[in-house]
């Protein structure tokens, strides 16, 4: 999973645990060796991923949620390695939850709203005496969900309808994680790229200390230049593509861009039939998806977004890492391009 927080490293004494997080930033101790950083990098992150502070109810008792999320992602998210990295022998990470903490509680039960039912339910299977320590949460404000995010009326809907079909509990899981593994949202990733906005540029207005003197050159030096990011989108005219399908991506688009106001610049491009445009001519005809590639190494735009389907794609020129490819599938759930150019599928507009 990829989150985007950042990781503020502290003495274990200060954290209180081996990992923290206010929803915001990752806290992880400072004492941690590769093996438990990892582990407890990948548990943050995925308290940040499920929205555990926003699926928290004010009705809720704070230490059994707390505890459900624990085991949510130990059931979910840990593997064998994240699971001995724990147990190991004077691991700092001992006394964490794992999936069979609790030996009475039902293999099935994998969302946190349920497993928290089953402690409310079972207080005998949760002494007050408890050596499995949580991670700290700061979970008291919590956030309204947007349009774009799932309630947990959704994710308990499509627990019900696994169960309603007699699916097993490895069947269940596998919904559970395909919620909570879904493609990002465009928003999200257009906000995350635009966070940075400052770019370096060579110039002779600050020379570079390295002057090499004996030859009597002067070096051009760095400065810090705050120049409106570029943004490009590129729209599928081939001829699996009809206009109809892009109509609402494009206002979809239009919105998210104008909160950005002047801000950013974007260029638009309509590719189709070998060709790639500045013009909308409904081309028809193949999808050129190699002329994406060779502009984008040349223009080299802060984010490249494409509006396509999931035509087939041949192998790409690779693109730099600093160019962020965002694929918008539309009339299809994923894309093969983004796998071929390096970028990534985004939500699903529908």
């Amino acid at each position: 999973m990829i989150i985007a927080a950042p990781v503020v490293r502290k003495p274990l004494s200060s954290i209180g645990s081996p990992g923290a997080t206010d929803f915001v930033s990752i806290f992880l101790a400072e004492e941690l060796n590769a093996d438990e950083y990892r582990t407890t990098l990948r548990h943050e992150q995925a308290h940040i991923w499920a929205r555990h502070n926003m699926r928290y109810n004010p009705s809720f008792n704070k230490k059994e949620w707390i505890i459900a999320c624990e085991m949510e992602i130990a059931r979910n998210i840990y593997s064998e390695r994240d699971i001995s990295t724990i147990i190991a022998p004077r691991s700092r990470l001992r006394g964490g939850f794992l999936p069979d903490t609790y030996e009475n509680m039902p293999s099935n039960l994998l969302i946190a709203e349920e497993i928290y039912d089953w402690l409310i339910e079972n207080p005998q299977e949760n002494p007050q005496e408890n050596n499995n320590q949580p991670c700290v949460l700061q979970i008291e404000q919590g956030i309204e969900p947007t349009s774009e995010e799932l309630t947990i009326e959704e994710v308990r809907r499509e627990l019900d309808k696994a169960e309603s079909t007699e699916k097993s509990a490895e069947a269940a899981k596998t919904a559970y994680l395909g919620i909570l593994y879904r493609p990002p949202s465009l928003i999200s990733e257009v906000d995350s790229a635009l966070r940075i906005r400052t770019n370096y540029e060579r110039s002779y207005r600050r020379p570079s200390r390295r002057n090499l003197a004996k030859e009597n050159v002067i070096l051009k030096g760095s400065v810090n230049t705050p120049r409106p990011p570029l943004v490009e989108i590129f729209v599928d005219r081939s001829g699996s593509f009809s206009p109809d399908k892009t109509q609402v991506a494009e206002n979809y688009l239009s919105k998210i861009l104008g909160r950005y106001g002047v801000s950013i610049k974007h260029d638009v491009w309509f590719f189709g039939d070998g060709k790639l445009t500045a013009n909308d001519n409904h081309f028809g005809g193949n999808t050129p998806y190699r002329l994406i590639a060779e502009h984008l190494l040349c223009s080299t735009p802060k984010i490249a977004i494409i509006i396509t389907d999931d035509d087939p794609c041949e192998d790409l020129p690779s693109i730099p890492k600093y160019v962020k490819v965002l694929c918008l599938p539309v009339g299809a759930k994923y894309t093969q391009l983004s796998t071929k150019i390096g970028g990534r599928d985004v939500a699903v507009i529908t």
